[in-house]
């Protein structure tokens, strides 16, 4: 069932296993037994395809871990692993429907084993919640999960831990009542050495190394020892003095008469066995190899390969159901047409100092490259094989997202989030609640502004009432200014200097008079110009509130003209007149300008919180792991918080949306279709980096600090509080590649432009949008494929 061959793993420079070699046969169960640090649960990583090898070969049933067409991962194994990864908000039948849609079982099917289960393991009523359980009863549930679909291979990572003594022992028996076919092999870690009696073999780890493989009576009787702890201990103590080597010539010897290989035919020509990919000549020279039959001891079979029919020097032999690299020895190539994946590099060398290589290429998968090193001369040969439509079918199996994954995972998060209302609410109402705080208290006009004035004028007709009303009427609601007249300008400007003033208006004695005089003649000198206008000193700390006051006196002085001039205002007024706007209103405010960037900020900062730990957490309790095990690849795993996601937010941009227009009543000339669709492609935008933070940061800390830190610079860069042409060049062009700059502009020219796709911004802020998803989607992709192994 497993096959280990001179497996090495390291993680830098800290080696994990150490030439590891292992078998478990098919239809028993193997104790692998070790303290706590030896590599176990490295090793069982390694075998379910979730770490790679350094050095060596395994097989799983037949085939490689992770091979195209091959169940493991996937449903041909059952894994528990060292951690309890159980979704807390599920239900105990939950997580069995959850693992048995992963597996392809269907609901009946899972429904037949969730009931056996329970009454097998113990488990209380199927409808109690994971978290409400014991450590021992969840331990069970895991469990349970393992055996859900009745696997070929089961892999137990300490699954007797916390267990009581009577469920322990009815465990050991369930797992040796289905072996009694053949049909399935366990392997299982454990603490409890003399738990491991019960198995049929048992591998004694220590350091990334086996010390001995063998069944435990056999063991006990060769070390003369009662307990398998003692034999455990003989050989931690010996095993760092000496090392047995095995006799070449003896081993072959034993696997000839093992595997009923015919004498003469060994006798007449070369046999070469071949230990762990590494080719022993019997004679000192490369003998000549045609018309000779060559044997490969591989595991626990010899198999022969070929007889090669030329005497050439350069051959690349591959194992033909698998299209791995074992050997090379003749100068004829076989290869599985099978082969998709990228062949490992393995390196032979021979007596005579000749050594080769080979790899697939990357750019056609069906192309085979062969390497041959002769002399410090590079030779290159290429041969092509063409792919049937079976490998085809084969390759989509294996590498295309299969929908039941998808839809798994989709039921997994939508029962997650039923389980958590208070959550669900508050992620609904959340934008809802920051749009409304955006629109009220950004944009609209400062009001009760204090001002004083200080008014010189003692003459029986004064204008200065008249002027003062008119600021009054065009602020009265808009922004409120209250006046608080001052005899002398000393006492304003104390006022205003202590705080109690944004701004002080001064009249001088002859104000009135002066007016007229210098409105009669143009040509009046400086001291009339001086007594006819008005004074305005303004706290200039606070900008918005020193333009408002600056543009209501201006308007009112305006209306004063206006009324005391009549026809003839226009000699007192500037010589420009401002027709009705192109786009927009005559009045605009700063809320109509920053209301769409809010929105689309908004709508990708939430999705960028909602899944910037979509992966953190589960990996970190084993979940993620236990996916990928199942069957699981990294492109099914993003679809699908994709797509789930994409429900949560369907409800988010339609509350905001609402509010937006009828409560705000922010304009649209544009398509509402248009709004929609780049609002939504801003949010798979923000799901998509979300996703790559989940996928590259391990921690939940990190990857809340990097969400939090990446707000306020594309904020700030994208236009969205503050015009990009205010920003100096050398960073505009980093705002310009900004995923929200040309977004915000497109979406302000559909709402209050009307344009559509004819116009280049709007176009642009759709392309740039999309370009930036598939970017993050493919880059969360390959960070976790990677992060796999």
């Amino acid at each position: 069932a497993i096959e280990c061959e001179r497996v090495s793993m390291s993680y830098g420079k800290l080696n994990i296993l150490n030439n590891l070699n292992l078998t478990l046969p098919q239809g028993q169960i193997y104790g692998l037994l070790g303290p706590s640090g030896c590599g176990k649960t490295a090793l069982l990583r390694c075998i379910l395809g979730r770490l790679k090898i350094s050095q060596g070969h395994i097989t799983v049933l037949g085939k490689p871990p992770a091979f195209p067409g091959h169940a493991v991962p996937g449903k041909m194994v059952g894994y528990m692993p060292q951690d309890l990864a159980l979704y807390e908000e599920f239900t105990i039948s939950d997580t069995f429907m959850f693992f048995g849609r992963l597996h392809g079982l269907t609901s009946k099917e899972t429904e037949v084993r969730i009931a056996f289960l329970i009454d097998f393991l113990e488990l209380p009523e199927k409808n109690k919640l994971v978290k409400n359980l014991s450590g021992g009863q969840r331990r069970r549930v895991s469990l349970g999960a393992a055996l859900l679909q009745k696997p070929q291979l089961l892999v137990l990572d300490e699954p007797t831990v916390g267990v009581d003594p009577v469920l322990r022992a009815r465990i050991w028996q369930h797992l040796m009542d289905i072996i009694q076919d053949g049909k399935v092999s366990v392997i299982i870690t454990t603490h409890y050495i003399e738990e491991a009696r019960s198995a049929n073999m048992v591998g004694l780890m220590r350091n990334g190394k086996l010390l001995a493989e063998a069944p435990p009576d056999q063991l006990m009787q060769y070390h003369q020892a009662p307990t398998l702890e003692t034999v455990f201990l003989k050989l931690c103590e010996t095993s760092d003095q000496s090392s047995v080597k095995l006799d070449l010539n003896t081993v072959t010897q034993q696997k000839k008469q093992q595997y009923d290989i015919d004498e003469d035919d060994a006798n007449k020509h070369e046999v070469l066995p071949i230990l762990h990919g590494q080719i022993q000549w019997k004679s000192a020279n490369r003998p000549q190899l045609k018309g000779r039959k060559v044997y490969f001891f591989r595991g626990s079979r010899w198999k022969e390969r070929y007889t090669s029919r030329s005497t050439g020097t350069t051959v690349f032999c591959l194992q033909d159901a698998t299209g791995l690299l074992y050997c090379s020895v003749a100068s004829t190539v076989y290869v599985s047409p099978i082969l998709q994946t990228l062949i490992k590099h393995y390196h032979y060398n021979r007596g005579i100092g000749f050594k080769h290589t080979v790899a697939n290429s990357l750019k056609n998968k069906s192309v085979l490259h062969m390497y041959c090193y002769d002399n410090d001369k590079i030779k290159k040969k290429q041969k092509t094989w063409k792919l049937s439509s079976m490998d085809w079918k084969v390759w989509g199996k294996h590498h295309l997202p299969k929908l039941r994954n998808i839809a798994a995972l989709m039921i997994k998060t939508f029962i997650r989030m039923m389980r958590q209302p208070g959550f669900c609410c508050f992620q609904f109402l959340l934008p809802v609640i920051q749009i409304s705080l955006i629109c009220l208290c950004l944009g609209g006009e400062p009001k009760d502004l204090p001002v004083a004035v200080v008014n010189n004028e003692t003459t029986n007709f004064s204008l200065v009432q008249h002027l003062l009303s008119h600021l009054d009427k065009h602020s009265i609601n808009q922004v409120r200014i209250h006046f608080q007249v001052y005899l002398n300008q000393s006492a304003a400007f104390a006022g205003a200097q202590d705080g109690n003033y944004w701004g002080i208006i001064g009249f001088e004695a002859n104000f009135t008079q002066d007016l007229f005089l210098r409105m009669e003649n143009p040509k009046t000198d400086e001291k009339i110009v001086d007594g006819g206008s008005v004074n305005v000193w303004l706290d200039m700390t606070n900008q918005q509130i020193a333009f408002t006051l600056e543009q209501k006196l201006q308007e009112a002085f305006e209306g004063f003209i206006k009324d005391t001039l009549g026809n003839r205002s226009y000699l007192a007024s500037l010589p420009v007149k401002f027709e009705d706007p192109i786009y927009g209103s005559k009045n605009p405010n700063f809320t109509t300008f920053i209301a769409p960037g809010a929105i689309l900020s908004i709508t990708f900062f939430l999705a960028v919180a909602l899944t910037s730990l979509a992966f953190v957490v589960e990996r970190k309790e084993g979940l993620l792991d236990r996916c990928w095990v199942a069957g699981v690849n990294s492109l099914e795993m993003m679809l699908a918080h994709l797509f789930s996601h994409l429900f949560t937010m369907t409800i988010q941009i339609t509350l905001l949306l609402t509010f937006i227009f009828l409560v705000f009543k922010i304009p649209n000339e544009g398509s509402l279709a248009l709004v929609i669709m780049l609002i939504f492609l801003q949010g798979i935008t923000g799901i998509s980096l979300g996703l790559v933070i989940s996928a590259a940061i391990d921690d939940e800390q990190s990857a809340n600090q990097v969400a939090l830190g990446i707000f306020y610079p594309i904020l700030v860069i994208s236009g969205i509080i503050w015009p990009i042409e205010c920003i100096p060049y050398p960073l505009r062009y980093l705002s310009i590649i900004s995923p929200q700059t040309y977004s915000a502009e497109a979406l302000r020219s559909i709402l209050y432009r009307g344009w559509g796709f004819n116009h280049v911004t709007v176009w642009s802020g759709f392309a740039i949008t999309l370009a930036w998803s598939t970017f993050f989607l493919i880059l969360a992709t390959i960070i976790l494929k990677k992060s796999i192994f």
